[in-house]
């Protein structure tokens, strides 16, 4: 019995040695062999080599041509990601772009939720008639479930078929922390749900996407599942006047939807009598407040981040800035999700949308407001000193973000003491 464990563990801990990691960078290298230092010149150089297990890093730049678009992984269970998929910032500078010629992914090989997509944008997809299959101009899944996470996709067109920028039939996918924007179909502007699908949504901004008829944001049909948590689908519309569905249409199917801001005025949803809205608890139907977007203007500059007068980032500056209104989708998302993740003060609870529980969430609250209580005052300041008397850390009690709780911290509370919300 202990050899069989023995040589369980062997295997293990070979499998784990023997993945590897394959570097791109779309101005290549004088001696190309995929390290960090010599990376690849193309995604589809990077497919090649890689095997199952293995990870695909794309360093920053814009990923075009040859060997860049309608990739297909052919069955291998692969991590293709940026160099920092956490950071916003670095989403916008990794970009797929096949520049109308094509799609970027195709799944048709069993590729499971193993297979993860991480930490870049996807933009100019094209498919028209022509193209087999016609839908899913950025991601095509058929009997695949890959995973994805924080990427975004922009003006991604299947003009004669389903799915702007994603497309799943017989498909169990997980996308989480996604923007989906500016993206055209003939059903499902930015995503459909097809033929027994089940695809999960969770902190997602679906926003200013159009389809011709159904489903200008998302369309979910033939006895599929869509389950959104956490997610802002807001200012889609539809190019055929007179329909219904400028949101989500739902087609035999169920679209489940929980702590999320959901649009819901006149032709926004559209649910056949063979189908199920589920509305569930913590929704709002209001306008989510971003920084910039003008769905009546296109194309415009697009700002996905929400107003907050505490402070929201801004990317163009890199500081944080001080806005006049807050927006409804600011510590709105599950409260029972972590909430660590987004900058203080965020009022100990997860924001809905793209940018909810990173680092780039927008603020709530005063800093020195410790207990939420809506007041800085004696409770806030006896928790502080109990921390700093015990020489005990706290990333909300460190103010001043200098690593340790101090009289510099001990100075903000005090210009912030007597504020009341």
């Amino acid at each position: 019995m202990k050899k069989k464990y023995i040589c369980f563990l062997f295997l293990v801990i070979s499998s784990v040695a023997l993945s590897a990691e394959w570097y791109v960078d779309p101005y290549g290298s004088a001696d190309p062999n995929g390290s960090a230092a010599n990376p690849l010149f193309t995604i589809q150089d990077a497919l090649n080599e890689a095997a199952t297990g293995d990870s695909i890093i794309l360093k920053p730049g814009v990923y075009t041509g040859a060997g860049n678009y309608n990739l297909n992984p052919g069955g291998k269970i692969l991590t293709i990601q940026s160099t920092d998929p956490t950071d916003p910032d670095m989403i916008t500078q990794t970009i797929i772009d096949p520049n109308y010629l094509g799609r970027a992914f195709l799944f048709q090989t069993d590729e499971d939720p193993n297979f993860i997509l991480s930490g870049f944008t996807i933009r100019n997809t094209w498919l028209d008639i022509s193209s087999d299959p016609p839908h899913g101009s950025a991601i095509h899944c058929s009997g695949a479930s890959p995973t994805i996470r924080s990427c975004v996709f922009h003006n991604c067109n299947a003009n004669a078929g389903w799915g702007g920028a994603f497309y799943g039939e017989f498909c169990h996918s997980r996308l989480e922390h996604c923007l989906f924007f500016d993206n055209y179909a003939r059903y499902g502007g930015a995503l459909a749900i097809n033929l027994g699908s089940q695809i999960i949504l969770d902190h997602c901004t679906i926003v200013g996407n159009q389809a011709f008829f159904y489903g200008g944001g998302i369309i979910c049909d033939f006895y599929s599942t869509g389950i959104i948590t956490n997610s802002i689908l807001y200012f889609n519309r539809l190019s055929e006047t007179g329909n219904t569905g400028q949101q989500a249409s739902v087609r035999s199917s169920v679209l489940n939807v929980s702590f999320s801001d959901l649009s819901n005025l006149s032709k926004d949803l559209q649910v056949d009598n063979k189908s199920v809205l589920i509305s569930n608890e913590g929704m709002i139907h209001i306008d989510p407040n971003f920084v910039s977007y003008n769905p009546s203007v296109q194309p415009t500059p697009s700002d996905f981040h929400l107003r907050s007068i505490y402070g929201r980032w801004d990317s163009c500056s890199s500081t944080w800035v001080q806005d006049t209104v807050t927006s409804p989708c600011i510590d709105t998302g599950d409260p029972n999700l972590s909430w660590t993740e987004e900058p203080w003060p965020n009022g100990k609870h997860i924001n809905m949308g793209y940018f909810g529980g990173t680092k780039q969430a927008s603020m709530n609250g005063r800093p020195a407001d410790f207990n939420l209580s809506g007041t800085v005052d004696l409770e806030d300041l006896s928790e502080f000193i109990d921390l700093w008397l015990n020489n005990t850390f706290s990333d909300i009690h460190d103010l001043n973000q200098n690593g340790k709780i101090d009289y510099m911290d001990f100075e903000k509370i005090s210009r912030d003491w007597g504020w009341e919300e």
